[in-house]
């Protein structure tokens, strides 16, 4: 692959910002509105616990179904996804930059004592920054933490499924293609039907939420587990 090339398809660009923010404005709408079992979670040291809304099977069933029609009617390009993987890679990245740096300043100006949200400081900028300062920070009474990895996930089987349309654009479909589509959407459904489950794990009710998970849900699982697609 020429550097040039290369060079240019990472620039962030107005497309992929604009895609990036469809994405998680359709994910905090529909994970809001749409109906789901709505599952406690683990008891906290101050006796409090969140509440999960688990509609993120019906939300991804939704948005598959929006997208192919989309793609069917030509109002979309199902290929644009794997067309824009750098940019759209680039722009993930420091969008995810962007939320840690002010996630750390709003941990830090946190006043608030309950475990959810009592800012656990080290001094440590780096420290804090990587590991995060508070434990279920939310925005707009969304949950950051069940919000980005269920974003990871879903945003793991659109890459897929776009590669898979310039796959059969391109006339490469292949066995080993269709094969790795279908143990990967194999996985992600599971996800997604037993999602309640994910509000027991040492990510949730653990970990707080810093660099180090934001990262890894938003940039790591869609973009590297689908480079075998690729």
């Amino acid at each position: 692959m020429d550097l040039g090339f290369l060079l240019h398809a990472i620039i962030p660009s107005v497309d992929s910002a604009a895609i990036l923010i469809t994405f998680l404005t359709y994910l905090a709408i529909a994970g809001s509105i749409l109906p789901g079992k709505v599952v406690p979670g683990a008891v906290l040291q101050d006796g409090t616990r969140l509440h999960y809304r688990c509609n993120g099977l019906f939300a991804l069933t939704l948005l598959v179904a929006l997208l192919g029609f989309g793609a069917y009617m030509n109002f979309i390009s199902a290929t644009v996804i794997s067309d824009r993987g750098f940019e759209l890679l680039s722009t993930t990245f420091i969008f995810s930059v962007l939320v840690t740096s002010a996630l750390y300043v709003a941990g830090c100006r946190s006043r608030n004592k309950s475990s959810s949200l009592k800012p656990h400081v080290t001094g440590n900028l780096i420290h804090d920054w990587w590991f995060g300062i508070q434990l279920n920070p939310q925005f707009m009474a969304i949950d950051l933490k069940f919000f980005f990895v269920r974003a990871g996930m879903m945003g793991w089987l659109l890459i897929n499924l776009s590669v898979l349309a310039k796959s059969i654009q391109d006339g490469t479909l292949c066995r080993s293609m269709i094969l790795y589509q279908l143990f990967c959407a194999a996985y992600i459904l599971d996800y997604f039907i037993y999602e309640e489950y994910m509000t027991s794990t040492w990510d949730i009710i653990a970990e707080r939420l810093g660099f180090m998970l934001v990262f890894g849900d938003l940039v790591w699982i869609p973009f590297t587990f689908s480079i075998q697609a690729r």
